[in-house]
């Protein structure tokens, strides 16, 4: 009796805990999805499970690129403290160092997998740190460069690599999105039922290089007026790249919806939070150029940039047994939220030192909603750059080498979403808060110095 009575309470506890698929895509614009305003081309799963769900409308990426975003979504942590604030050959430090979403879920019983992308190895070909970092299963690749290829050579299972015949890196047999789908839907029909898991789906489109899948390029049905001319880039070359982009995007909306299916057929759809992003705003390579399809709009700037359009992105949640109010919602939110948001839906203890805030009482309706005093981003290219929101204000400053300062400027962005209106000559005092909040909202570090403000 004590045996079966153990048995039935740990299914009951498991049974409390939600499933977690987290779909991050890589490089998709705020204005991409038809319920952000898209009206080029049509993407209608994403759209449902907007309208069957919440539609965030103030969601921030971690960063203005990948890896930096990623770090910050994975372990809690702003721009300003994270482990990894650039691109380059820089992972996860090892545990207890940088703890991650998957080994705090993974040692509260959820089975976990990352499929796609990596999102904790930067431009290295470590396949085991993914498994260090908290994660039962990994396919995919790990160094963010070979990400830029729709056909890559290789990918790794688990730490194995496993060769594509016939794939050249632009073309072939092995479309990269379409192989991560089918294990995706393998590891929800692998799990779902036994315990609670965790999914991370990372999709590496449509980041150039800019190619669809089968002949969704042409079912986008896109006038492509964009001179065809070669690039000295490493990335695919491609005539019709509006079309090709549309068709990416319309890719991964094709692409969910089977993740859909495979939660329907397992019978865990209703109690499973599926959460679909972007790592970044749209981009300017490969040929595309993000104003071409409205992109980022009505945002300003993109990929890069520290302007809304190129942090400000898409944010959907849909969990039809926990969710208690569909619709939008305006709370002002960002990555390094994600950690403290699952951990209070799993029952797990959040880190103390992390910036993150759950934003689980928006979705259940449960408790009161903590919000951010400030957000910070910073980018390390280009002179560097850095920004702060506070409630409507935003602060943007860029060029940040030593003596050579640039001035910051000011939007309120209750009023000019575009930021169009710098406000910076009209509110003084307010610019003054704000930039002494800039200098404290960063600590040093040795990976990535910012000599402009580390000399201070």
């Amino acid at each position: 009796m004590k045996a079966l009575f153990l048995l039935l309470l740990t299914a009951v506890l498991a049974a409390a805990k939600p499933n977690i698929v987290f779909i991050i895509t890589d490089d998709l614009g705020y204005g991409d999805l038809g319920c952000y305003g898209q009206k080029h081309f049509e993407t209608p799963v994403l759209d449902r499970l907007a309208a069957g769900g919440i539609r965030f409308t103030d969601h921030y990426s971690g960063a203005t690129v990948c890896a930096p975003s990623r770090c910050s979504l994975m372990t809690g942590r702003d721009a300003g403290h994270a482990s990894i604030r650039g691109n380059g050959p820089f992972a996860l430090r090892p545990d207890p160092q940088d703890l991650t979403v998957a080994r705090l879920l993974k040692n509260a019983g959820y089975r976990t997998a990352m499929v796609g992308k990596s999102c904790v190895t930067g431009n290295t070909q470590t396949p085991g740190t993914v498994l260090a970092k908290g994660f039962d299963v990994f396919y995919g690749t790990t160094d963010h460069k070979d990400g830029h290829f729709r056909y890559p050579k290789f990918v790794y299972d688990q730490t194995e690599k496993v060769m594509l015949e016939g794939n050249t890196l632009h073309e072939g047999p092995h479309y990269d999105a379409e192989l991560y789908t089918r294990r995706a839907e393998k590891f929800i029909g692998d799990s779902a039922g036994e315990s609670p898991f965790f999914l991370l789906l990372s999709y590496p489109i449509p980041h150039a290089s800019v190619l669809a899948p089968d002949d969704l390029a042409e079912q986008a049905d896109i006038d492509d007026d964009v001179d065809y001319k070669p690039a000295k880039h490493h990335y695919s070359q491609v005539e019709g790249v509006k079309s090709n982009y549309a068709g990416m995007v319309m890719a991964i909306d094709a692409y969910v919806g089977r993740i859909m299916e495979a939660l329907e057929s397992k019978g865990v759809a209703d109690d499973t939070l599926v959460l679909f992003t972007s790592d970044n705003g749209s981009h300017f390579e490969g040929g595309y150029k993000a104003p071409m399809l409205s992109s980022n709009a009505p945002l300003r700037g993109g990929k890069r940039d520290l302007y809304e359009g190129g942090i400000r992105v898409p944010l959907i949640a849909h969990w039809p047994e926990g969710i208690a109010k569909t619709g939008d919602s305006d709370h002002p939110s960002a990555f390094w939220d994600f950690l403290p948001t699952v951990c209070e839906l799993a029952g797990v203890e959040t880190p103390d030192d992390i910036e993150g805030l759950s934003y689980a009482p928006t979705l259940t309706g449960r408790g009161e909603q903590a919000t951010h005093e400030q957000l910070y981003w910073e980018f390390h290219e280009q002179g560097g750059r850095r920004a702060l929101r506070m409630g409507d204000w935003k602060l943007v400053q860029y060029g940040l080498k030593p003596g050579k300062f640039g001035k910051p400027e000011l939007y309120d962005l209750s009023e000019d979403i575009g930021e169009e209106n710098n406000l910076a000559g009209k509110h003084p005092d307010k610019v003054r808060d704000m930039v002494g909040r800039l200098d404290a909202a960063r600590v040093p570090s040795d990976r990535f110095k910012l000599p402009g403000l580390d000399r201070r």
